[in-house]
């Protein structure tokens, strides 16, 4: 592979925009996948949840062997850029068979469909994440330059979420046939999702030098990453961040619908909060660089639990605009919570080559990919099953004047009362124990500084090690 050419804006912004696909997707999924199912497919809540966790076994294996192929792979564009040509096409495919409103009489029939698109969604999905996390490392080794790139990526990501936030609904209001209505989304968003997967291979670049080792799969090749102490305490703020963001998510419709009963102001509820978060970012990315990146983690934390208190004990006496200012406020706190662990993971996958002598960011991404997806099938799985056995009561759709007509049922109290509860006790009983676990986080800019000039004598880059002997086990017994 040539040297590449120092990296420019016009990189940065390419590479960032990758994460149209990966936060737009998942809010579109979060959001409205399980209405979806129950409402327009019109399966059980209960299996629309199982759909989505029985999928998570074949990601169990799909996302850290992706992780060893895209660390094995060698051709004279590097190793993660050919997996995006495979994903432009994936993107295409994929997510319109997601949201194809499949006709079959039998509900069992409806299952299969359902499962088999979601599991070739999923699929290229991690076709996409895990070599495009992996490059996030390796697009650059200075720690600020990283910030700035992942901030770039998660101002693409929450634009993206806004977009598919506030527009698939009005899309489908479009069509007489909602059906319709789904399935054209469906095809607008996954052309614009596609686009950025070939303008990246045509101009990105890999920056870390490719060693010769080579890993396999195996049971040890998954577990790896979990042997690094610094990973293991991102992971933990990453996943439950993540789990909370996608349980509040999902219930967050029906919480608009029928508890407070404003479904036309559901849309602009969450776009306030997206809004929040894109306009936050650069000045989480400032404060990460200046205080460090999980002091701002911890921070985002707060506000985002005092959002939550706030939700759970919003009363439909209170001003109109109460539950704007919020949104607000939970979208303050989570854009902390959402841009840290991706900031944090270059740096992460810097310890693991001090770990194995090798860089192994597949197998890292993997982990971190799988952790992702995980999340938000829990998520989907949790709601759905509260919501079944709260004796959740889904639309009546009938045909009027040649259109189909959706008519919201009153739901009864325990419904009620379950998506006040989850709205609360969700945020709390994860976010707690991540804000403990960012308190011993243990690498910071310094640290990493002199773990990068270490790395870099280590693969030929500098004549003299910045590192005695002791210094280097102290280091590794920290972050290791």
């Amino acid at each position: 592979m040539n040297q590449p050419p120092p990296i420019t804006l016009r990189e940065k912004l390419i590479f960032g925009s990758g994460d149209i696909f990966i936060g737009g997707s998942q809010v579109i999924m979060a959001f409205y996948y399980l209405r979806f199912l129950t409402d327009v497919v019109q399966i059980s809540p209960a299996l629309a949840g199982t759909v989505v966790l029985v999928s998570k076994i074949w990601d169990a294996v799909s996302d850290p062997l992706m992780g060893v192929l895209t660390d094995n792979t060698r051709t004279r564009w590097g190793r993660r850029k050919p997996w995006f040509v495979l994903a432009f096409f994936g993107i295409l495919t994929s997510f319109v068979m997601l949201w194809y409103p499949v006709g079959f009489e039998s509900e069992t029939k409806k299952f299969v469909y359902v499962l088999l698109t979601y599991i070739y969604f999923s699929t290229v999905s991690t076709v996409c994440l895990v070599p495009y996390s992996s490059m996030s490392s390796e697009i650059s080794t200075d720690y600020e330059e990283r910030n700035t790139i992942n901030g770039m990526r998660l101002f693409f990501s929450q634009v993206s979420s806004l977009l598919a936030a506030v527009l698939p609904l009005t899309i489908v209001d479009m069509f007489d046939d909602p059906s319709m209505g789904w399935l054209t989304m469906a095809v607008l968003f996954s052309i614009f999702y596609a686009i950025p997967w070939m303008a990246m291979f045509f101009f990105t670049h890999e920056r870390v030098p490719l060693g010769k080792e080579r890993s396999s799969f195996s049971l040890h090749s998954f577990l790896r990453p979990f042997q690094v102490r610094t990973f293991r305490k991102l992971i933990v703020m990453y996943f439950l961040a993540y789990l909370s963001m996608d349980v509040v998510a999902a219930v967050f419709q029906y919480y608009m619908y029928y508890y407070l009963d404003r479904k036309n102001e559901a849309d602009l509820v969450i776009g306030t909060m997206l809004i929040t978060q894109i306009v936050l970012i650069p000045a989480v990315v400032a404060a990460a660089n200046r205080w460090g990146k999980a002091e701002v983690y911890r921070y985002s934390i707060l506000l985002w639990l005092a959002g939550a208190c706030l939700m759970a004990m919003y009363q439909k006496d209170w001003p109109d605009y109460a539950i704007y200012m919020i949104a607000a406020l939970v979208g303050s706190g989570v854009v902390g919570c959402v841009v840290m662990p991706w900031s944090i993971f270059p740096d992460v996958t810097d310890v693991g080559e001090l770990r194995y002598g090798y860089r192994i960011a597949g197998s890292f991404s993997g982990v971190m990919t799988f952790s992702r997806k995980f999340s938000g099938a829990i998520g989907i799985f949790t709601v759905g099953m509260i919501l079944e056995f709260s004796g959740y009561l889904p639309p009546l759709k009938t045909m009027e004047e040649g259109r189909y007509v959706e008519t919201l049922q009153a739901q009864p109290d325990s419904v009620i009362t379950a998506l006040q509860l989850i709205v609360f006790l969700v945020p709390m009983l994860l976010l707690i124990p991540a804000f403990f676990a960012a308190r011993t986080y243990p690498l910071d800019k310094v640290i990493h500084g002199r773990l990068r000039e270490y790395l870099e004598y280590r693969r030929g880059q500098r004549e003299e090690s910045n590192l005695d002997d002791e210094e280097l086990e102290s280091m590794k017994r920290l972050l290791i």
